[in-house]
């Protein structure tokens, strides 16, 4: 946010009566009014922002009072007279714009004067140049040359067409405006791209054709595959006489099965027990015996303890509360 700019009472005084005089000077005018000052409404926006500091200190210092009433009408007065003034300014400005830009030709003398930005806001000289564009552009959509000069002329009279990337000399210009202070006039520029050829192919179609099954779509066949004989015909495969059926009954010699399984049958051997002691990551089984205020983190996540507690805890944790006297261990 730009930083504010209060004026003295002598300043204040003098924008305020500047103000006023403009307005009288601008009424039943169709024509926009120099300005009495270039930087006239930034002076206009300061005055305003002094009296409404000048209200506020009177509120904080002598509170809801007979001055602080007479300030802020006049605070509404300038308001409003600021407001009435710019209307009347920004309509002037429109009509000067839309008689120049769609004016007629007529006798010498009869046209319109420029507008001397030298004696005016740059704001209004902004609005200014871009409600001649807009005009511009209004121009060339309705064919204007066209209805003046008539369609036999237009062919004769029809404006160029640049090359595109064309820039014009206003736009060298810092100024708003350009070099004329009426802006850039419209041109029309070449097209050189040529259309995109329509595609007569769905892309649906296309994308449906891509998922489906080529078999269920019958663009191809199914093809029952034969089952492969490795043995060709007039072969015979070793286990051939064993697989074939026999004639002949077979006879079972069970005290034979018997005698081999006996011998592969591996032998038992007894283990004693041996008292295992608790291996690393064993839980031991503890009691606390002196309750701890914060709690404490483990493999299984944070735990708080209170005397009598019996927990299950992994060796490490247990051993560690156990050596520093808060917990025992208790077997079962």
């Amino acid at each position: 946010m730009a930083e504010r700019t209060f004026l003295n009472p002598s300043q204040a005084k003098e924008i305020e009566e500047q103000l006023f005089s403009t307005l009288r000077q601008q009424a039943g005018r169709s024509v926009p009014m120099p300005m009495p000052r270039s930087d006239f409404w930034t002076k206009v926006g300061q005055l305003l922002d002094t009296i409404e500091m000048e209200i506020h200190e009177v509120y904080k210092t002598v509170g809801p009072s007979l001055k602080m009433q007479t300030m802020q009408k006049r605070q509404a007065n300038i308001r409003r007279t600021a407001s009435e003034l710019a209307r009347k300014r920004m309509v002037a400005m429109l009509q000067h714009s839309a008689s120049m830009a769609l004016r007629t030709e007529g006798l010498q003398g009869q046209d319109l004067a420029a507008m001397d930005w030298s004696r005016h806001d740059p704001a209004e000289r902004e609005f200014y140049a871009n409600a001649t564009e807009q005009l511009n552009k209004f121009k060339q959509a309705v064919n204007w040359n066209a209805m003046q000069r008539g369609v036999a002329a237009e062919g004769g009279l029809g404006e160029s067409k640049m090359a595109a990337g064309t820039t014009q000399l206003d736009s060298f210009v810092p100024e708003s405006g350009g070099l004329t202070g009426q802006g850039p006039p419209t041109i029309a520029l070449e097209d050189d791209s040529e259309p995109l050829p329509e595609s007569e192919t769905d892309e649906e179609d296309l994308l449906a054709k891509a998922e489906e099954f080529p078999e269920l779509a019958g663009a191809q066949p199914v093809s029952e595959e034969s089952p492969v004989n490795d043995a060709e015909v007039g072969e015979t495969h070793a286990a051939a006489m064993e697989l074939a059926p026999s004639k002949k009954k077979e006879e079972m010699d069970f005290e034979a099965w018997a005698a081999v399984e006996a011998e592969s049958q591996p032998e038992v051997v007894v283990v004693e027990e041996e008292i295992l002691e608790p291996v690393q990551g064993e839980l031991l089984r503890i009691r606390v015996i002196q309750s701890l205020e914060e709690p404490i983190i483990t493999i299984d996540g944070e735990i708080t303890l209170g005397a009598g507690d019996v927990l299950f805890l992994d060796e490490m944790t247990a051993n560690y509360l156990v050596d520093s006297g808060v917990a025992e261990i208790a077997t079962l």
